[in-house]
């Protein structure tokens, strides 16, 4: 028998969006996650690669175990390292924007097919939109250091507002800035209960994460103690590629809570669900929302 379908356009309090995100994710753990596979972890592996071979230099040169013959040779390694940095940050950033875009995308086809997706139709979403939110990230990135920089809490604001970036673009298909306007629109006068919701899912992130950090962390202490088994690079980057795939993948949590605090703050500001379910009275049967 299949799983109660889920409503996404539906007013929730912070428990009740938190109790749906992890009913979301628990019932879709599987064709989630096999998406998640297929178009996210193949660039955080390589993101995780390029950082554990860019630790591995940082870490050597720490413990003095690397000397340079002159400055020349000194400044050729940097650079190389550099590049290995650079790198790394720029498949962290492709898998970060596809992350978001295969989750909103599967919680999109969830909604219109009535909890049918199908891995081609997220990918058919994510093609399409990934150039636009690519390069619209950046400008995210820079906005909420802009803001930070000036004050603390006009940056807190600004975060939170533009967390809902992705799915407003993704959702509602519009350009940077009128994406930027709404997602603002959304926030305003329910900032605090947003807040506080992407908050509590961080901090439960954050535990998860941490504990799925510990083997780095150890490989790290190794590393630096100098003791035996630390000096392998190919146990770092080992270590640090799992590390690196894990934190990514665990943010498909906090992505699909965002998801449902777009929908929460959506339904508030415009009642969209509320207008459907009276548009299909007398049309077709009203479809079963689950009690989440």
């Amino acid at each position: 028998m299949r799983d109660q379908f889920i409503e996404l356009h539906q007013e929730r309090d912070l428990g009740q969006k938190l109790n749906a995100t992890f009913a979301f994710l628990r019932q879709n753990f599987k064709p989630l996650f096999r998406c998640v596979l297929l178009y996210v972890v193949p660039f955080a592996l390589l993101a995780g690669i390029f950082s554990g071979v860019y630790q591995s230099t940082q870490l050597r040169e720490l413990s003095g175990a690397v000397q340079y013959s002159s400055w020349g040779e000194f400044s050729y390694s940097n650079s190389v390292n550099s590049v290995h940095y650079w790198v790394s940050l720029f498949f962290t950033l492709v898998s970060g924007v596809l992350l978001c875009l295969t989750v909103y995308g599967y919680m999109l086809e969830y909604r219109q097919n009535q909890g049918e997706v199908t891995p081609g139709a997220v990918w058919a979403r994510a093609k399409s939109n990934f150039i636009p939110l690519l390069y619209s990230s950046v400008g995210v990135v820079v906005l909420c250091g802009l803001a930070t920089l000036l004050l603390l809490l006009p940056g807190i604001y600004v975060t939170v507002a533009l967390s809902l970036f992705g799915i407003v673009m993704l959702y509602e298909e519009t350009g940077f800035l009128d994406t930027v306007e709404r997602c603002f629109y959304l926030v305003k006068g329910h900032w605090w209960s947003a807040f506080g919701f992407l908050l509590l899912v961080m901090l439960l992130q954050g535990v998860i994460g941490f504990m799925g950090s510990l083997p780095a962390i150890v490989v790290y202490i190794f590393r630096i103690l100098q003791l035996p088994g630390g000096d392998s690079d190919m146990l770092l980057i080992v270590a640090s590629s799992f590390t690196t795939i894990l934190s990514l993948v665990l943010y498909v949590i906090s992505t699909t809570a965002v998801g449902f605090l777009y929908f929460d703050l959506v339904e508030r500001k415009d009642g969209v669900g509320l207008l459907e379910q009276v548009n299909q009275i007398g049309t077709k049967p009203e479809v079963t929302a689950s009690s989440y």
